[in-house]
């Protein structure tokens, strides 16, 4: 009897922390997508992003005519921002590459573009 009830501990004790490994990482989409981000004053001069909800990603100006397009998705654990089939406001296909979430909420995203060793401090556009 006491041996079943030392596994039967073990048992629950090795479930309990089977779900505290699990990755909690939040998921950004739905504060990041949908509104155009822009770099916050000081910051730099990098180009607005926008990511829409049905997956597609825009560089440049809201309503800019010299955009760049592509799709965006999550990585798996959420932390990462990779954008593929990019096209510059010439049509001339580019490579993709991916941003790393440093945080985000409604008001504010700050990423990593690890490519370029740059850091996006971003805003919602006004």
């Amino acid at each position: 009897m006491r041996t079943n009830f030392i596994l039967i501990l073990l048992v629950c004790s090795a479930l309990l922390n089977s779900c505290t490994n699990e990755d909690t990482s939040p998921d950004p989409t739905s504060q990041i997508t949908n509104k155009w981000w822009c770099a916050k004053a000081g910051t730099g001069t990098i180009s607005s992003q926008y990511f829409k909800a049905d997956g597609t990603w825009e560089q440049g100006s809201k309503g800019g005519r010299f955009n760049d397009t592509g799709k965006w998705a999550l990585s798996a654990n959420k932390k990462k921002i990779v954008i593929s089939s990019v096209l510059d406001n010439n049509k001339k296909s580019k490579t993709g590459w991916e941003y790393e979430i440093e945080t985000f909420s409604d008001a504010s995203l700050k990423m990593n573009w690890t490519a370029f060793g740059v850091i996006m401090d971003l805003e919602v556009c006004k």
